[in-house]
């Protein structure tokens, strides 16, 4: 799933970082979250790796983070709603990268590592494509255009749970409101209009590349009617009645899942019931 929010309140994007971007509060207690910065953009500001508290407030601040100049025209602005003031420019976009819940308790619960990797890289494939979609307004004899620009600054913040501290797997992608204009050789506001369009095909990219990923671990997927899938089962049964050290610690990891989380999984009852009888190809298994 790909969901998407806007931030307008500079306040509230920069507690945002503070209260749950930079700090962990997820499923293993006291882990942190680190941040990673993904785009063209991001690279003409001289951004890559790990994301530095100082770049992302500065970004916020519509500066740019080594210079400290402004980086687009348009500065915060409030408009009026009545005898009420709100914020009216775009800080960032929050959007939310979620694999199926299944996925995401076999990779956290089960602790298959894979599957976290998988998901990153899936990420990764679908945020190219995304960046395609980036593009800027021109004003031209008052009329507005779009031009593509194909570049984003993008800090990527990978979670393991939800707000209700459930097992779930998310990478919020913080699309700043700011890209280079290559015609104009300037910095200008993003405008996501095509990026909104293009949401869908963007998800189903991901899901895509996860699901090749997951049937490469030797997975079962089934697709689901609303575009996503959902671990069906797993396709390699031990060959003998005298499972290895590695293959026992599988299965008992994997039929705690299901105990623990049966409910939860709903639609892979296959998944459920032969959980005594099939474990995922291990890591060695795998080339």
């Amino acid at each position: 799933m790909v969901t998407a929010k806007t931030q307008y309140s500079l306040k509230s994007a920069k507690n945002y970082f503070h209260e749950h971007l930079s700090v962990g509060d997820y499923y293993q207690e006291g882990q942190k979250t680190s941040g990673e910065w993904f785009g063209v953009g991001a690279e003409k500001l001289g951004l890559s790796g790990r994301v530095a508290a100082e770049d992302f407030l500065a970004l916020c601040d519509n500066r740019h983070p080594q210079t400290g100049n402004r980086l687009t025209q348009r500065l915060m602005s409030v408009q009026w709603s009545g005898d009420k003031q709100a914020p009216s420019r775009r800080v960032f976009y929050d959007f939310t990268f979620s694999p199926p819940k299944s996925v995401s308790i076999l990779a956290l619960v089960a602790k298959d590592e894979r599957i976290i990797d998988a998901h990153h890289e899936a990420l990764n494939v679908a945020l190219v494509e995304f960046e395609q979609f980036a593009g800027t307004r021109i004003r031209r004899n008052r009329s507005n255009g779009l031009r593509v620009t194909q570049n984003l600054v993008t800090a990527l913040f990978t979670h393991d749970t939800s707000r209700a501290l459930d097992p779930h797997l998310h990478t919020h992608c913080i699309v700043f409101n700011a890209t280079s204009d290559p015609e104009e050789n300037r910095w200008k506001a993003l405008q996501n209009y095509e990026m909104l369009k293009a949401r869908k095909f963007v998800e189903n990219v991901y899901y895509h590349e996860l699901a090749k990923a997951l049937c490469r671990f030797g997975y079962g997927i089934r697709n689901l009617h609303r575009g996503d899938f959902q671990v069906e089962a797993c396709l390699r049964r031990f060959a003998s009645d005298s499972p290895t050290a590695l293959q026992k610690r599988e299965l008992a990891s994997v039929a705690a899942v299901a105990e623990k989380f049966g409910s939860v999984l709903g639609e892979a009852q296959p998944f459920i019931h032969e959980i005594a009888v099939i474990s995922p190809m291990s890591k060695e298994e795998v080339k």
